[in-house]
């Protein structure tokens, strides 16, 4: 504080004036700009941001200011980016500088339905494109490993741990706060994905059907319910191959499904799953009518028999056993692979009595014809395309990135099919997979690491060989595009 001083007359006595205030000044306040995809608000405490598309706030140094993001109807809050990270719908923002924060609100997937031939987010005409992955993640059923495992071909120690590792992650507990875990958390935040392909085994619930259990079925659902809870849809692909220990079947390229198929279904099938349109029914894994029957060749399917079978086991044929999930499950969709080297739909016509709301599936791993981008998107349209263009609804439920090294001559056919063929079909893909690393270099991601509540996943390119495949960076920012993510 100053002192005033001022002398009175000669005699000096002092006099002690008031003391002036030091002058103000201005506190300094930084921006806060927050940018929205999708629909829904956000809002800050304390105020200044309170906006549904976009807006800027100002806020003092060194100030902390919460965020709160509420989606609109029919939408789910699904990430922050920017000075914000995660997925809790609330984040706390330092104002040490000028910040901004993006929020974005996808469109829920509450359930999926086939409404003219195409895939659509139920109850509304968006279309539903599908972007995920696959997991092997309860695929290895370890309760009835010693009893349904020893195959002619058995599984190695280090297949096995791989399945396991893969199933610890995808098993473990909900994050603290969160209904799900962090598998699930990576595959929403990090890849912005809407739906995951849960590979059941056929042979584990075909016993446990047989023999009045419920250990594995119970773990499978409750994989299932935190899927949902992050939002994702759920695709149940019934496998019948040897990773999920199921006996007598090929461990390669399967047969057509038969009366073990629908045991296995009516095991797995809830009220609770059956009455969740965010449920997809897969009903049977790589269908071969040649392995199955001896009659038809890759080149020329034998569709009559892919129907109905050949007789030579009950009930075999995808058309048989679809009609049967379709009576344990009225309404959800209904997923029909095809069958050939690439299990596509090559000269293939939809039966007049084919269960409504279904659509079809295909695996395009050998989608590089001649190394020729054109020769290629000729061969994509015999297997699928002009099948989606002629009216039906089409899923690539399953692609890796196998690729020639080195300098790989294919990688612009890559770019045409992710980022060009895919989208103009509106056909969704999921990669293979999110923790198929025993496959070889041809999965995308694995998150079989799981570590203190941490999904530990990554790509695989470049490869060991340091091969530059790009695929997986292809797909990642492709989700991430059709979530509104730059």
């Amino acid at each position: 504080m100053f002192l005033l001083v001022a002398l009175n007359g000669c005699g000096g006595s002092a006099v002690t004036l008031p003391s002036m205030p030091p002058t103000a000044t201005s506190a300094q306040t930084f921006s806060l700009s927050v940018s929205i995809t999708g629909n829904g608000t956000v809002m800050s405490n304390p105020s200044g941001v309170n906006c549904d598309n976009s807006c800027d706030g100002s806020f003092s140094s060194g100030s902390q200011v919460t965020l709160q993001a509420t989606p609109a109807a029919g939408y789910v809050f699904t990430g922050w980016s920017g000075a914000c990270s995660g997925s809790s719908a609330s984040c706390i923002v330092t104002m040490s500088q000028d910040q901004s924060v993006s929020a974005v609100f996808s469109i829920q997937s509450g359930g999926v339905a086939v409404v003219s031939g195409k895939l659509v987010v139920l109850g509304t005409n968006a279309p539903f494109i599908a972007r995920g992955f696959n997991t092997n993640g309860v695929l290895y059923p370890t309760q009835y490993a010693s009893t349904l495992c020893p195959l002619s071909d058995p599984l190695n120690a280090t297949t096995i741990q791989w399945l396991e590792d893969a199933q610890a992650a995808l098993t473990a507990p909900p994050l603290p706060g969160l209904a799900y875990n962090a598998s699930f958390q990576a595959m929403v935040q990090d890849w912005h994905a809407n739906t995951v392909r849960i590979h059941v085994s056929q042979g584990a619930l075909q016993y446990e059907y047989e023999h009045g259990l419920s250990n594995y079925t119970d773990m499978a659902r409750n994989v299932i319910a935190q899927a949902r809870a992050a939002g994702l849809v759920v695709i149940i692909d019934m496998q019948p191959e040897k990773y999920g220990c199921t006996p007598n079947q090929n461990g390669s390229i399967q047969k057509l499904p038969d009366i073990n198929t629908e045991q296995a279904w009516k095991q797995i099938l809830s009220p609770e799953l059956t009455d969740d349109m965010g449920v997809m029914l897969e009903i049977f894994n790589e269908p071969s009518a040649q392995l199955a029957c001896n009659s038809g060749t890759y080149t020329q399917p034998d569709w009559t028999t892919w129907e109905t079978g050949c007789g030579s086991e009950p009930d075999q044929g995808m058309l048989t056993v679809g009609q049967y999930v379709r009576s344990l499950a009225p309404n959800n969709v209904l997923l029909f692979n095809g069958q050939g080297v690439d299990f596509g739909f090559d000269g293939f016509a939809v039966p007049a009595d084919m269960p409504s709301n279904s659509a079809f599936t295909v695996h395009p791993f050998s989608y590089v014809e001649s190394s020729s981008e054109s020769a290629s998107v000729s061969t994509w349209d015999a297997w699928f395309g002009n099948f989606e263009q002629s009216g039906h609804a089409v899923i690539v439920t399953a692609w890796d990135e196998d690729f020639e090294c080195p300098s790989d001559p294919n990688q612009t056919i890559t770019d045409e099919f992710i980022e060009t063929y895919l989208p103009q079909h509106s056909i969704g893909v999921i990669g293979y997979a999110w923790d198929g690393p025993y496959f070889g270099g041809g999965y995308l991601v694995n998150s079989y690491n799981y570590t203190g509540n941490t999904a530990n996943y990554q790509l695989v390119d470049p490869d060991s060989s340091g091969c530059d495949q790009n695929g997986a960076r292809e797909l990642q920012q492709l989700f991430r595009s059709q979530a509104g993510i730059n």
